[in-house]
């Protein structure tokens, strides 16, 4: 027989009411659960499991999640592997549902996260964002779909905030394979868009990148005007005499950042802005993927960020742009690259996103451009 004492008391120290046991060769679970007419009884599942060793997390995992149906009010046999194996003669009052707490179900999320994917430092600071939107639910509270969209409503609708907590917690739910629809997360959603960014034009970019080029971050500044690179990218930047250049994709999901190619655009600000001199402040610097530190990328884009706040380079960047972010650089870029009408599909290639996500982002100027170009043919 099985030691199954350190998995119940792991149960009921997470606050789920249900024992695991084993009967002949098999793991099932018994304790109060809601019948198909809505009462409710001592009952024994089949975790469809044989009754190993090698089997006791899972089996802890299947329990954890027959323990979330139940508290949603389903009948445990709607989940794919458990199988009613009896039932009591007589149904019994409950003294409530048993509930895994919101604290235990991050805390299982959190396993899982960690359990199909490489600790690379972009993981973790992906699952540092993921996890202050976990933060909002209450501890002790029962992780429900109530719960979840309660403390979703506590956010300013319209916000990416509320955005970004419908994302995260509507995936807490699929993972604890919540019963139904999840279709008041997706209300309560609603229909965010960011603000519209005023890009600047061409002639106020090459004044700034002409006041600015002699200085410490100077060459940051122009690199990235030229070649539409994400700033934590600038550090990877490889330029050559071509026109073309090598960086690290950085932003791949739940992979290791990958070397692409680049270009500038127009290329004359490979020499106009001394671009094959390569200087980068602090010698940061990682032209390969093992090289890359996520935390550190962070790092740099922050002092890059902070040196703008200087005296020295806010007087000069309030004479020739006073408004600009670092991104409003590389949007420029993709902005230039359709307006010289070059190929969609190597754009996005270069700057290392997908060509959907390229005319999601900037799908008003494509569109404008074709039009523009299309009322051009048509008066030739």
């Amino acid at each position: 027989m099985l030691d199954l004492g350190p998995l119940n008391q792991r149960l009921r120290d997470r606050g789920v009411r249900l024992q695991a046991v084993q009967r002949k060769n098999s793991l099932i679970v018994r304790g109060t659960m809601p019948g198909l007419d809505g009462s409710t009884s001592q009952r024994r599942i089949s975790l469809d499991l044989k009754a190993v060793t090698s089997n006791l997390l899972e089996a802890e995992m299947r329990a954890l999640k027959l323990h979330t149906a139940i508290e949603a009010g389903t009948y445990p046999t709607t989940l794919p592997w458990a199988k009613a194996k009896a039932q009591a003669a007589v149904a019994t009052p409950s003294s409530g549902p048993a509930f895994l707490s919101c604290e235990a179900a991050i805390q299982l999320f959190q396993t899982d996260y960690w359990d199909t994917r490489p600790r690379t430092s972009a993981a973790e600071r992906t699952w540092d964002r993921i996890h202050l939107e976990l933060r909002r639910l209450p501890p002790q509270a029962p992780c429900t779909l109530m719960t979840m969209t309660r403390t979703i409503a506590s956010t300013t609708p319209g916000t990416r905030t509320r955005l970004e907590s419908c994302k995260v917690l509507k995936r807490l739910a699929r993972y604890l394979e919540f019963p139904g629809d999840l279709k008041e997360i997706t209300r309560l959603q609603g229909n965010y868009e960011p603000a519209s960014r005023q890009i600047p034009e061409d002639d106020a970019i090459t004044n700034l990148l002409e006041a600015l080029r002699p200085t410490k971050w100077g060459w940051c500044y122009a690199a990235l005007a030229t070649y539409g690179c994400r700033p934590a990218e600038i550090p990877s930047l490889v330029p050559n005499e071509d026109g073309t250049a090598q960086c690290l994709t950085i932003k791949r999901r739940n992979k290791a950042p990958a070397i692409r190619t680049c270009f500038a655009l127009p290329r004359d600000w490979l020499t106009r802005f001394n671009l094959l001199d390569v200087d980068i402040p602090a010698e940061t610097r990682w032209t390969h993927p093992d090289e890359y530190d996520s935390r550190l990328g962070k790092k740099f884009v922050d002092a890059w960020r902070h040196n703008r706040r200087s005296g020295e380079m806010t007087a000069l960047i309030a004479e020739h742009l006073p408004e600009f972010d670092l991104y409003d650089l590389r949007h420029r870029w993709a902005i230039r690259s359709i307006e010289a009408g070059k190929p969609m599909t190597l754009c996005a290639r270069a700057m290392g996103h997908s060509a959907a996500v390229h005319e999601q982002t900037y799908h008003r100027n494509i569109h404008a451009e074709d039009l523009r170009r299309a009322m051009a043919a048509e008066s030739t």
